[in-house]
């Protein structure tokens, strides 16, 4: 009788062994840490900037943020589009020929009809940088509103949210409309589309992140900042002064506390920085992810196109990535057991 005792005895050992296995997996996937991918101009290592092709390319590879630049016509309408005039590198006048960086052809003084009716999927602003970028000849600047459309209608499933960056810079205020305008269009357009919960507006220009706020609460608001030693970057100014770009906050009283300037600003929810300044091996570096994920600020730095630095960044403990490749970052991710 002691062989099949021993039989069952084994047995049971295996079932409690894959009773466990199967809990600790169970327990891995509940425990599983949300990791945001965010589309850089929809994916523009892949496909033209900014453009539906890029949107759409983004959201069939899974990404779970959409990035995106806005300016505003002459007309009022919000368009997606990195540079405040047609970016000279990236588009083609009605005619077919280049668009050049002088006279500048900025997007305040142009209407939706004059805006549109550039080509911008025809021309690869740096191929070197990204040589797998397939051309989609013919692609419009898009209305916000088309990209909103676009999603509802061809991934109606999805729940990827929209990381709205509003092109302001407070150096050139004659370039852009003023920020309390451009947050006012921008709250306007997401309300009524029904999108409160699933954008994030964000800018190098804080005055915009106070004015949405203001304007509505609901909206979450990121801190863009540049920031690169012996450079003003958008946290210091150059004459010694407060920064313009932070709405009278003043950095000066709180470096190299990044994290107490997010807490003194009152409106912000979360914070993306060039990568560089979380690094502690750069000579850039600023703060400790978890210093300031400790002050209740999600940390998602832009734009990050090396594996090897998205891995670093993923082991630092970063919330997210905003990358040109999301295809490199979702595999890396699903290596790591992230996805």
């Amino acid at each position: 009788m002691a062989r099949p005792i021993s039989f069952l005895t084994r047995r049971l050992k295996r079932s409690r062994l894959r009773k466990s296995e199967l809990s600790r997996t169970q327990q891995s996937k509940a425990d599983l840490r949300y990791f945001e991918v965010q589309g850089h101009r929809g994916a523009r290592g892949l496909r033209p900037e900014n453009t539906l092709a890029a949107f759409h390319l983004a959201l069939s590879l899974g990404v779970d943020a959409l990035e995106l630049d806005t300016g505003l016509t002459a007309d009022g309408v919000l368009v997606v589009c990195h540079n405040p005039e047609i970016p000279a590198k990236l588009c083609l006048h009605p005619d077919g020929t280049p668009v050049r960086r002088r006279p500048r052809l900025l997007i305040r003084k142009l209407t939706l009809e004059q805006v549109q009716a550039f080509d911008c999927g025809s021309r690869n602003p740096d191929p070197v940088q990204f040589p797998m970028q397939l051309l989609s000849p013919g692609e419009h600047i898009p209305t916000l509103a088309e990209v909103f459309e676009y999603q509802t209608r061809y991934f109606p499933k999805t729940q990827a949210r929209y990381t709205i960056e509003c092109k302001i810079n407070p150096l050139r205020p004659r370039d852009t409309f003023g920020p309390i305008f451009f947050a006012q269009k921008i709250v306007n357009l997401v309300q009524e589309y029904g999108l409160l919960e699933r954008v994030t507006v964000q800018s190098f220009d804080w005055r915009v992140l106070l004015a949405v706020k203001q304007l509505n609460a609901k909206i979450q608001t990121a801190a863009l900042v540049r920031q690169r030693r012996g450079r003003p970057g958008t946290l210091l100014s150059r004459m010694g002064i407060a920064s313009p770009f932070l709405a009278g906050l003043d950095f000066r009283r709180h470096q190299p506390d990044i994290a107490g300037l997010l807490r003194a600003a009152g409106f912000i929810d979360r914070y993306s920085p060039n990568f560089e300044t979380l690094l502690p091996e750069s000579r850039d570096f600023i703060q400790p992810v978890h210093e300031i994920q400790q002050a209740g600020f999600p940390v998602v730095p832009w734009t990050v196109n090396k594996a090897t630095i998205m891995n670093r960044l993923i082991d630092l403990g970063a919330d997210g990535i905003i990358t040109d490749f999301p295809d490199v970052l979702l595999e890396i991710l699903a290596q790591r057991g992230l996805r």
